[in-house]
């Protein structure tokens, strides 16, 4: 009798468990940005290139603009775009940028960093944090919000 009061227990455990998970998936999707003013209020510092982290004290941003232009540095290199949003899907281009020679890792991290922003389908915003994915929902680019930079 312990025994199965104990399993009854063990199976409950795991049951609320279950719930909590998919309840914090339901939060993950309801995060998705689907207001230019989600984006514009503040700037954005990248913390993750794919799964790659990235410094704290990297100079890389990106700032989206109500007028709809993305203005940003990539590392060693200042950027700028239109960008859009439809429905939920973001898009960002054509990203152009200055050509200076960057040392590496920065001109790899810049080359991946703009890769991302040209992936970009879509973005999620939970607080301070902002994700952007690309068609298969996967995060390119996650970043931390810091003040707006001036132009």
């Amino acid at each position: 009798m312990k025994a199965t009061v104990a399993f009854i227990f063990f199976m409950l455990f795991l049951a609320g468990i279950a719930l909590v998970n998919l309840q914090g998936m339901q939060k993950k999707d309801d995060a998705t940005v689907t207001s230019i003013d989600q984006l514009t209020d503040m700037a954005w510092r990248p913390t993750h290139i794919g799964e790659m982290a990235l410094d704290e004290d990297t100079q890389m941003f990106l700032q989206f603009n109500a007028d709809g232009q993305a203005v940003g540095h990539a590392g060693c290199n200042r950027f700028f775009g239109s960008f859009e949003l439809i429905e939920a899907k973001l898009r960002l281009g054509p990203i152009g940028s200055t050509r200076m020679s960057c040392p590496e890792p920065a001109g790899s991290f810049e080359i991946s960093f703009l890769e991302a922003l040209d992936a970009t389908q879509s973005a999620a915003r939970v607080d301070s944090r902002l994700a952007l994915r690309n068609e298969d929902g996967q995060s390119v680019l996650r970043f931390t919000s810091i003040d707006r930079v001036d132009p």
